[in-house]
């Protein structure tokens, strides 16, 4: 056996092991472009309702967030129009305590003057029926 019969003969077996390590790689590579295939139509056929779900969703997203905002303007027309208004009582409030004030300090100073005629009157009374 010479050289070139042994390195035909290692060649050969070479080859026949690689070929037998090379089929089943190829096997499973072949299975896996079939599932990666079958994979692909089902995503295909998802992925249009599932954009046309998201669409529909921003839509959605869209209309609330403009219905809050339109609700957050009339909000702060609102408050506005609280405040003007608790201005305003706030203002009337103050008018009508410093012009009540004046009144019912006089009721106040005519009550006392009664009050101490009264009980003047009372003392008075109280002595005489004494010298009696």
């Amino acid at each position: 056996m010479t050289f070139s019969d042994f390195f035909s003969m290692l060649s050969a077996v070479s080859l026949f092991a690689i070929a037998i390590t090379l089929v089943p790689i190829f096997l499973q590579f072949r299975r896996t472009l079939q599932k990666a295939e079958i994979l692909i139509e089902a995503l295909n056929t998802n992925v249009d309702p599932l954009c046309q779900s998201l669409t529909e969703a921003a839509d959605e997203i869209q209309v609330l967030a403009l219905s809050l905002s339109d609700k957050l303007e009339k909000t702060d027309s609102i408050i506005y129009t609280a405040q003007k208004s608790a201005d305003t009582l706030l203002t009337t409030t103050t008018m009508l305590k410093d012009t009540v004030r004046p009144f019912i300090t006089k009721i106040g100073g005519f009550s006392a003057g009664i009050m101490a005629f009264s009980h003047f009157l009372n003392r008075s009374r109280k002595n005489t029926k004494k010298g009696d």
